[in-house]
């Protein structure tokens, strides 16, 4: 009998009204700190030495939860992000310097240019490095972790991201499901005539999937949790009213004020229009510990770091390898801000594959 039976049965005999607690991991609200923190510094940066510190990181985290290695197609998804922007901008821009190829074509000729391929290398580093992050936080939260901490309103929306979540991981595993049971049957891999073989049950798989999601929400009654009667016209113009203030800000020249009134106008309309969820249990709660708040706090510090440097000193996090290439700058304080957010890998417990 292993902890996790003996810790429930003991729940269930000895107190039937209260949870057992979860094993060892860490708090849901404290992996989003860390994520929020992570993204935001991949995001305000263009350094790629702190991209790449913040890469490796989140890559040795994702490890860690997952209990799998740097796999080849892995590392090969990373370098292709890496590379694809910077053979793309060195094609595209001929600004620069230091000239690697001149062409004398007229379409595709003239100067190919270094500080064009740096800076599309770049770019492609700050791609990699927050795709290693969210992975890392796919592979430590749940979709059901985040749904759990949706706004009341804003439950639906949640139900709709945690499924659309869940899509690319089942696509992958009926994929693998597909493969190992041709490989069973004798077949080997043929190339692109395989596709036909390999689409048609992963379409019939994904269908099925579906169908089995939708009856277990009708079992559940889904089907009457929206809004009702005038919440419905009100979330309406709630969500349109939201769609308005996103338009005015993105195009209406000095139209701020009037993109947050129809914002705050959009709030008072979804929070009347919406309706709460009902109350729900959960079998094992999460419990917030000491090295959840060490974890939290040590992210946002990190926040606050970039943040300010974002708003007092933006040429430190920036790279810009124009008109001449040269070596991005390296400061010692950042590094070792970006480098404090490997605390996961030192924090026992939090490797816990659920």
């Amino acid at each position: 009998m292993t902890s996790e039976t003996r810790a429930a049965g003991g729940a269930e005999r000895g107190r039937p009204g209260r949870a057992a607690p979860r094993p060892s991991r860490r708090h849901p609200v404290a992996w989003m700190a860390w994520t929020a923190s992570a993204a935001t510094v991949g995001l305000l940066t263009r350094n790629p030495w702190y991209l790449a510190i913040l890469a490796a990181l989140a890559a040795a985290v994702h490890a860690r939860l997952t209990g799998e290695r740097l796999t080849w197609p892995r590392l090969r998804l990373y370098l292709g992000l890496v590379l694809f922007p910077g053979l793309l901008n060195l094609i595209l821009s001929r600004v620069g310097d230091t000239v690697l190829l001149h062409l004398p074509l007229r379409w595709i000729g003239g100067p190919y240019t270094l500080e064009g391929l740096l800076f599309g290398l770049s770019a492609g580093v700050q791609i990699a490095s927050l795709m290693a992050v969210f992975s890392a936080f796919g592979a430590a939260v749940k979709p059901t972790d985040i749904l759990r901490r949706m706004p009341p309103g804003l439950y639906p929306a949640g139900l709709s991201a945690s499924i659309a979540l869940t899509v690319a991981p089942q696509a992958r595993r009926s994929f693998q499901a597909i493969q190992e049971a041709q490989q069973v049957r004798g077949r080997q891999p043929r190339g692109l005539r395989d596709l036909p073989g390999i689409v048609t049950p992963l379409v019939v798989l994904s269908l099925e999937g579906a169908m089995a999601l939708a009856e277990g929400m009708v079992a559940r009654g889904w089907d009457g949790d929206g809004p009702q009667g005038w919440r419905r016209g009100l979330a309406a113009a709630g969500w349109l009213s939201l769609a308005a203030a996103i338009v005015v800000a993105l195009v209406v020249p000095g139209g701020g004020r009037a993109s947050a009134a129809l914002l705050a106008l959009a709030g008072i309309l979804l929070a009347a229009g919406l309706q709460r969820r009902l109350a729900q249990s959960r079998y094992r709660p999460d419990v917030w510990r000491g090295a959840d708040t060490l974890l939290t706090g040590t992210a946002l510090g990190v926040l606050a770091v970039f943040l300010l440097l974002a708003a007092a000193s933006p040429a430190l996090l920036s790279y810009y390898p124009y008109p001449r290439a040269a070596w991005p700058e390296f400061t010692v304080g950042l590094a070792a801000a970006t480098l404090s957010l490997g605390l996961p890998l030192f924090l026992r417990g939090s490797d816990a594959r659920r």
